[in-house]
């Protein structure tokens, strides 16, 4: 049956110590359950970065669909593969084909409708792979509850207190710990005092001018070409033909849409290329901390063992080990200066 805990049953306090706790330690235990002591001072730049990323990916989306919605006319209408047009696919060339074909005029053929298909799947295929490198960054430095920049530096600001599971990183308590601790001891050994905080905390000193570079790149428009969508691709493939129709008046063919389109995607090949650039700037920021988050702790470990060793050699049972196992040559001279009270 079910144990019922015994009504009025409290605990016995020491007298007078209710609200004994002096009040600015009142007042951070509140800022602390409720969430409201720490602030990532990245959070504002990265907020933005991300904004403008949504904006960019927002407008690629209608570059995506019309671009894949125009294609998979042309496909379903047999002109898949590049210069060998499926058999019955001759049948299925616009009317203006057909009557330029007949005047004798160049690059009606069903082959060169297959090459404004493979134009527009070359169009659609890099707007795909740009939106990708835009989620792949917007994840890194964004998504919640993985290893990448964006736990790094809550981490660091104590927005987040503890990474995912299977994420080994130290949390701003921690790393406010090992930097007081190595000070501490430093200063007891007579060590010159080493600000050790900037470089434990380097993203939060240093992040923003990565932020920076990448908000520059994206402030790059890559749309600033122009836009599939208002090309009417396939309107123009499919109109009328016009005898001595010229320029643009002329019914679209492969010539004309790659002479189009690969001009609108250059930015995106050039945009993307830049991705991986600001994911290493970002990578970098993490693989720079914590490499000298461990160079620290090992130095801290290397000070606390000094007290270890201290303890051993004043003792002739452990000291036998130092003096005749593995002690080397300077250890054997400060136990030496030790024993004859050269030395504290």
């Amino acid at each position: 049956m079910p144990i019922t805990f015994t009504a009025g049953l409290t605990p016995t306090f020491p007298p007078d110590s209710f609200g004994s706790v002096k009040e600015h330690v009142k007042q951070l235990a509140t800022a602390l359950t409720g969430g409201t002591a720490f602030f990532n001072p990245l959070d504002v730049d990265i907020t933005a970065l991300v904004d403008r990323i949504d904006v960019i990916q927002a407008s690629l989306a209608t570059e995506i669909s019309a671009s894949l919605s125009e294609k998979t006319t042309i496909f379903n209408r047999g002109f898949d593969v590049p210069n060998f047009p499926h058999q019955d696919a001759v049948a299925s060339l616009p009317p203006g084909w057909f009557m330029a074909w007949g005047d004798n005029q160049v690059g009606y053929q069903p082959a060169n409708m297959s090459n404004v298909y493979a134009a527009i799947n070359d169009y659609y295929n890099h707007a795909v792979t740009l939106d990708t490198h835009l989620t792949t960054l917007k994840n890194y430095i964004n998504q919640a509850d993985v290893d990448n920049f964006k736990l790094h530096m809550e981490l660091l600001s104590g927005i987040d207190d503890a990474p995912p599971s299977g994420v080994v990183k130290p949390n701003l308590n921690g790393l406010m710990g090992l930097a007081s601790s190595i000070i501490d001891i430093e200063n007891k050994f007579g060590i010159a005092f080493t600000n050790y905080l900037p470089g434990l905390f380097g993203t939060l000193f240093t992040g923003d001018v990565s932020i920076a570079a990448a908000q520059t790149h994206m402030d790059t428009d890559p749309l600033s070409a122009g836009t599939y969508q208002s090309l009417s691709v396939l309107t123009n493939v499919d109109k009328a033909y016009v005898i001595n129709a010229t320029g643009d008046d002329r019914v679209w063919n492969d010539d004309i849409v790659e002479s189009k389109l690969t001009p609108l995607f250059a930015p995106f090949i050039a945009h993307s290329a830049q991705q991986a650039t600001h994911l290493a700037a970002f990578t970098s920021h993490i693989t720079t901390d914590m490499a000298y988050y461990y160079t620290v702790v090992d130095k801290l470990k290397q000070y606390v063992q000094a007290y270890g060793v201290s303890g051993h050699i004043q003792d002739p049972y452990y000291r036998y080990m130092y003096e005749q196992v593995f002690g080397s040559s300077v250890i054997q001279e400060t136990i030496t200066k030790l024993n004859n009270g050269e030395i504290e």
